[in-house]
């Protein structure tokens, strides 16, 4: 006998168990209005209770909810606390309508939750199915029928207006015409002299941004994409100003193909050639060199300009030579 009560105790306390679990969550979807005229917009909340450190995973809404049932918008999920307790209500807003007639019903709208996000076991609710009553505009049959009116006007046409915008742009052009004649006229009297600026040489340029680089110790920074970018603008632009080659427009390998048929040395073609690798490295490859590699770079750089100043001095001198 005592063993029958204790198993008719435990199976007690098993069901209040799973009573509780149960209770644990609870699911609710309401309207704000149980008839409406068809196409007329009416709103569904969803408020779901459950504990707050749950995982829910809501339903993701498309166009409609059932061939009856269209869907206008979906509001974000907002959590409210519950005083003294360990639950929240999560509510989400919809706007709903229908163009059926008659009796429609907003269908059941499942959420599925867990304990925790890495929780495997799944659990879902289902709202109950809401009925509704979509009627037709209502039309007055025992008013008398009232008789046509005329065309109303709407204001002014694009037609009618055209001509007064025309003679407006014709008006400010003349005007436009006459300021631009009498200036033409006065800077006509009067002869101003244009001076040119003088032209900065490149090698003035790359030296300049080079001390200027070497003074700051560019080199020790953690914007290494923005040395590279850099640098190798200063050695871009000073093979653009200085030999005409249009690097800033090329790749790697065009410009020192371009490079290659001035004939500089081997050993000053490579010191460009270790700086634009290294660079690419840099800005495709994500690479990372160490502030040594970053100052030897610099150093290459700064090498490969004085180098090549020297050869194109060369050439010069030649040239001159030769003229003579």
């Amino acid at each position: 006998m005592k063993k029958l009560c204790f198993i008719l105790l435990f199976c007690m306390m098993s069901l209040l168990g799973i009573q509780c679990e149960a209770q644990v969550s609870f699911l609710r979807g309401k309207t704000d209005v149980d008839t409406i005229v068809v196409g007329q917009p009416f709103d569904y909340q969803l408020s779901l209770t459950i504990p707050k450190d749950y995982f829910v995973e809501w339903k993701q809404f498309g166009d409609t909810l059932s061939k009856s049932i269209d869907v206008i918008n979906v509001e974000e999920v907002k959590t409210t606390a519950i005083n003294n307790s360990d639950n929240v209500i999560m509510t989400q807003n919809l706007t709903l309508t229908s163009f059926d007639t008659g009796y429609v019903y907003v269908p059941e709208i499942a959420v599925t939750y867990s304990k925790s996000l890495k929780d495997s076991v799944r659990y879902t609710l289902r709202t109950d199915e809401q009925e509704l009553y979509v009627t037709t505009v209502a039309v007055d049959t025992t008013e008398a029928f009232r008789p046509i009116k005329g065309v109303m006007r709407q204001g002014l046409t694009a037609k009618e207006v055209f001509p007064w915008i025309a003679i407006v742009i014709i008006i400010a052009g003349v005007v436009y015409l006459i300021i631009y004649l009498k200036k033409h006229k006065k800077m006509k009297d009067v002869v101003v002299e244009e001076k040119k600026k003088p032209t900065i040489p490149a090698i003035v340029t790359a030296r300049t941004k080079l001390a200027e680089m070497k003074d700051n110790e560019v080199w020790n920074t953690t914007l290494t994409k923005d040395y590279y970018t850099d640098l190798t603008d200063i050695a871009r632009e000073y093979l653009e100003g200085q030999f005409e080659i249009d690097a800033i427009e090329m790749t790697t390998d065009e410009i020192m193909e371009a490079v290659g048929r001035l004939n500089i040395s081997d050993l000053t073609r490579s010191k460009l050639q270790d700086t634009l690798t290294t660079a690419d490295l840099v800005k495709f490859a994500k690479a990372n060199p160490s502030a040594e590699q970053n100052k030897q770079s610099f150093s290459d750089i700064n090498n490969f300009v004085e180098d090549s100043y020297i050869y194109f001095q060369e050439e010069e001198k030649k040239k001159e030579e030769e003229s003579k």
